[in-house]
């Protein structure tokens, strides 16, 4: 079959059945048997190993970065201080540029906790009991939308005449009555309208007072909206605290060379590759940088494009990430932007652009 069809799990990612579920797989690694083990395999078992590998790699890796680290601790430490209150309570804001790892490490932070929810107490999915909430604004977000969302996430039944107010009513007790431990809003930044900035803050804050859930705030740049500024504003920057985001993509700061290294590191011990080191390809974090100026996504795609790709060789032998496969990357269009802007030489007007996803880039610095 020449175009491949899209693997249906069946999940809902807007609704918390299919959430709660897909975030309990998400923590699911592949395991790689012996050599002698897979030599052993019938056609038929080493076809469905790959493909198990592949599906991992398609769903995209979640390793522990720093940023993880820093919003797990985070969490723990604000949902400690939470736990006795009655109602409400400060929450955490994560705010990121694009293509910092924001919305992945919300994820895994998020499995994190049901996982350890779950361990202490098995039975609470079959109670009904939802731990974890995740939402993502839409585009020209208003108050409405907000609850709109958390209201679909809960399945909760609402006519399109019901108030704004008698809609978050119902948001608000579908919260507490599922006995929800933390809800994550993303996209914030969609809330960012100067027409309703007064009544979006007035909005979160009533939220973040009412119900008995620790809540992250995470978006794009929010620390610069009208969310966190002004009167009304102030409010909301008053409630929640700041969960570190480091970004990749400033190799001016201290240390910057140590986390790039442990991140690449940490991602190339994740490939399922048999003949891969992890080691030799952090020798090549000096040319990923180039090619995804600290993008944890773009990273992410890039070595996954490659493990991808060599899985399906099916040569066991030749798992392994080489300098030559970083040519045949296929970029996204931010990515290729910057390349554009610094290859020696490289002009945007009047001549083609560099070559992308094929051989002939070129390079001007030597690997790490």
């Amino acid at each position: 079959m020449k175009y491949r069809k899209r693997l249906r799990t069946g999940g809902d990612l807007s609704h918390y059945r299919g959430y709660l579920t897909w975030a309990q797989s998400q923590r699911e690694a592949v395991r790689m048997p012996p050599n002698d083990t897979l030599a052993a395999m019938t056609h038929l078992q080493r076809r469905e190993y790959d493909e198990t590998r592949q599906i991992y790699l398609s769903r995209g890796m979640t390793v522990a970065t720093r940023t993880v680290n820093d919003l797990d601790a985070t969490v723990v430490e604000q949902m400690d201080t939470n736990f006795a209150k009655r109602g409400g309570g400060h929450g955490i804001f994560l705010s990121a540029p694009s293509g910092a790892g924001k919305t992945t490490s919300l994820h895994r932070v998020l499995g994190a906790v049901l996982a350890d929810l779950k361990q202490d107490d098995p039975e609470l999915l079959e109670r009904g009991e939802v731990p974890v909430g995740y939402v993502c604004i839409p585009a020209l977000g208003t108050p409405r939308s907000v609850y709109q969302v958390l209201a679909d996430y809960l399945g909760i039944d609402y006519t399109v005449g019901v108030t704004e107010a008698e809609l978050s009513t119902m948001v608000r007790n579908g919260i507490n009555l599922t006995r929800m431990e933390l809800l994550a809003i993303d996209e914030v930044q969609n809330l960012d309208n100067a027409a309703n900035a007064g009544s979006v803050a007035d909005a979160l804050r009533r939220l973040g007072d009412d119900v008995d859930a620790t809540i992250i705030l995470a978006g794009i740049d929010l620390e610069h909206t009208s969310i966190t500024t002004g009167r009304r504003g102030a409010q909301i920057a008053n409630r929640f605290r700041r969960a570190a985001v480091y970004d990749y993509a400033d190799d001016t700061q201290e240390d910057w060379r140590k986390h790039w290294l442990s991140l690449v590191g940490g991602m190339a011990a994740a490939l399922p590759l048999h003949a891969s080191d992890p080691r030799e390809i952090v020798k090549l974090s000096t040319l990923l940088f180039d090619i995804t100026r600290g993008s944890v996504g773009m990273l992410n795609s890039a070595l996954t494009q490659i493990a991808r790709r060599k899985i399906s060789e099916g040569d066991l032998d030749k798992e392994q990430v080489t300098a030559e496969d970083l040519d045949r990357i296929a970029l996204t269009l931010q990515a290729e932007r910057h390349r554009v802007r610094v290859t020696p030489g490289a002009k945007t007007s009047g001549k083609k652009a560099p070559v992308v996803g094929g051989h002939g880039r070129g390079r001007n610095r030597a690997s790490a």
